[in-house]
């Protein structure tokens, strides 16, 4: 696998040694892979004396602030990059950038993502979806250009692999990545501390009454085995939370289902709908190809896509595409 990429890894370390001032981005309401990966590259381009700036647009998770460089990610870009390195964002418009940056001239584009192929931009693109993460490839290019993995670089990264493959359980999480995370956790990684961090365990008090609301209302269709839910603007109002907050739930929603398939919606603006799919191999069921159905993408048993209407029309749309 990591054969096939070399030529792109080489062809990304010509592009930041030729860089100056680098822009690190991913994806809106970003994972805890999204932000490990960009707080990774973030780190060593410091170390190369890179003039870096990590951009997510929507605020990162609170309880991702244990990551080393977590408070330097910016929501507003204050230069103008001359290399755009996009990470784990699927497609680009997930990334949310101004206009004035994608379309400046000379601006080099690199991607590296685990997501399958879809609207990926890019000079150089490091594509790798049988990889656990975003993160694991970031490993190998590390390993690649031979650049030290110290404590704070094996932090992020073994942050990113634990929670996109699942603590471990996804079926992309290969041996090669159970290697891999050893080998971060003899720099001194604190496994325990990421395990309770990334999947957030510890909620306050208004985001834990706002998951049981949503979780009572989550209802399963019988005919196609599809566990759902909803939130709205209104539920976000009123508990006193963000959407980031939900981060996680689709998979408990997905669990109430007999074939392991959850929708989760969130009606973020009035008539804008977000979905999150998650499913497991014993459901039969790939989420991407009904993500992609519906605009969206991402990966088997994870994706997401973005509609137009209200969550009774969106709802009818996935079970259309499932049946």
């Amino acid at each position: 696998m990591i054969e096939a990429l070399e030529l792109q890894f080489q062809e990304l370390r010509e592009a930041i040694d030729e860089g100056h001032n680098i822009l690190i981005v991913s994806h809106e309401r970003p994972d805890p892979d999204a932000v490990a990966s960009v707080l990774a590259f973030h780190n060593v381009l410091k170390k190369m004396g890179k003039n870096s700036q990590p951009f997510l647009a929507d605020a990162p998770p609170k309880n991702l602030s244990f990551l080393p460089g977590f408070f330097e990610i910016k929501n507003v870009i204050d230069f103008e990059p001359d290399l755009l390195l996009g990470l784990d964002y699927g497609d680009f418009k997930r990334m949310r950038l101004p206009e004035a940056i994608t379309q400046s001239p000379g601006l080099k584009i690199a991607t590296v993502d685990h997501h399958l192929a879809g609207d990926q931009r890019g000079e150089i693109q490091i594509l790798g979806p049988e990889f656990s993460s975003t993160a694991e490839i970031v490993y190998h290019w590390l390993k690649h250009q031979q650049i030290e993995i110290d404590k704070d670089l094996a932090t992020c990264l073994l942050a990113g692999i634990f929670s996109d493959s699942g603590g471990f359980c996804h079926t992309t999480t290969s041996p090669q990545t159970l290697n891999i995370v050893s080998e971060l956790l003899l720099k001194g990684v604190p496994l325990g501390k990421i395990t309770y961090q990334t999947m957030a365990v510890a909620k306050p008090v208004n985001v834990s009454q706002a998951w049981g609301q949503i979780l009572a209302r989550t209802q399963l269709d019988q005919r196609t085995g599809l566990a759902h839910s909803w939130v709205s603007p209104e539920d976000i109002q009123k508990n006193g939370i963000s959407f980031a907050d939900f981060d996680g739930l689709t998979n408990l929603v997905a669990n109430c289902s007999t074939s392991s398939v959850g929708l989760f919606l969130m009606e973020y603006e009035k008539g804008k709908i977000k979905g999150s799919l998650r499913s497991e191999p014993q459901g039969g069921i790939n989420v991407a190809e009904i993500a992609k159905g519906l605009g969206g993408g991402g990966h088997e048993y994870s994706a997401g896509f973005q509609q137009e209407g209200t969550i009774e029309e969106t709802l009818k749309k996935v079970i259309s595409l499932i049946k």
